[in-house]
């Protein structure tokens, strides 16, 4: 997040581009994983990594922005969750599964405490 903001300050306009990209492309991972359970996406993720790190241009940055522009693709502000719900749960799990770098898996879980995606207490587990 810290090279997001310093690029961000700098007026690095192609961060707007990155972004753009990363929603593109996560669109098309989670249509084509549409049906797949939590398991598949898990170890999907692992490969699909790189292709962050080609986005941006960064090891790091691709890092960092990788679980955020996820969930991003699902949220809308003004809506909030809405029908994506189940699908975020869904991600935030194969995050904690995956095979990703510690940074991914560092960053999902802030991404999913700040979008308040915990279940409730007694609540059950998201499909695996």
């Amino acid at each position: 997040m810290h090279e997001l903001l310093e690029r961000l300050g700098r007026g690095d306009t192609r961060i707007i581009d990155m972004c753009r990209e990363a929603s593109r492309v996560w669109s098309s991972f989670l249509e084509e994983l549409q049906t797949a359970d939590t398991g598949t996406i898990s170890a999907r993720l692992g490969f699909f990594q790189k292709d962050f790190h080609r986005i941006f241009e960064s090891d790091k940055l691709g890092q960092t922005m990788m679980p955020w522009t996820g969930f991003a693709v699902l949220y809308d502000t003004q809506q909030g969750w809405g029908q994506n719900l189940p699908r975020a749960r869904q991600l935030a799990e194969a995050f904690s599964r995956s095979n990703c770098s510690s940074e991914v898996r560092s960053e999902a879980r802030s991404a999913v405490i700040s979008y308040e995606l915990e279940p409730a207490p007694g609540a059950s587990p998201p499909k695996r």
